[in-house]
């Protein structure tokens, strides 16, 4: 391929930005649902307190043991994979802000020599 200026370049960069951005969002999603997951347990947790004093046989029969165990593991496991989550964001992130500063910069080195021609074909307009 043979770039034949900053335009070129600049739409090369918008479409490794756009690249950067569309790796970014299976890790956004997946974030998304584990905090989805989270939220629901959380009311789970809120419903069954609110509950517990209700059930007759709930501590009895140890249910709610088993339960708090089950949910304990449950947002022990959740918070691990956000975790992992974040971090593989976080790295995928550094590559889309570096993405997005070639981006702006090549934006505005274009702009800039646009000015520039712009400015040279008034001048020669004026002298003429």
């Amino acid at each position: 391929m043979r770039f034949t200026g900053l335009a070129d370049l600049k739409r090369l960069s918008d479409a490794a930005f756009q690249k950067e951005q569309q790796t970014l969002r299976p890790y956004i999603e997946a974030e998304a649902e584990i905090l989805q997951k989270l939220s629901r347990l959380d009311a789970q947790l809120q419903q069954t307190r609110q509950n517990s004093g209700q059930a007759d046989g709930y501590q009895v029969t140890g249910t709610d043991v088993l339960w708090r165990g089950w949910e304990e593991a449950t947002r022990r496991k959740l918070n691990t994979d956000l975790a992992r989550v974040r971090a593989q964001k976080l790295t995928k992130m550094q590559a889309l802000r570096k993405a997005f500063g070639r981006k702006q910069a090549l934006g505005q080195l274009l702009e800039e020599q646009q000015k520039a021609r712009r400015d040279m074909l008034m001048k020669k307009r004026s002298r003429q």
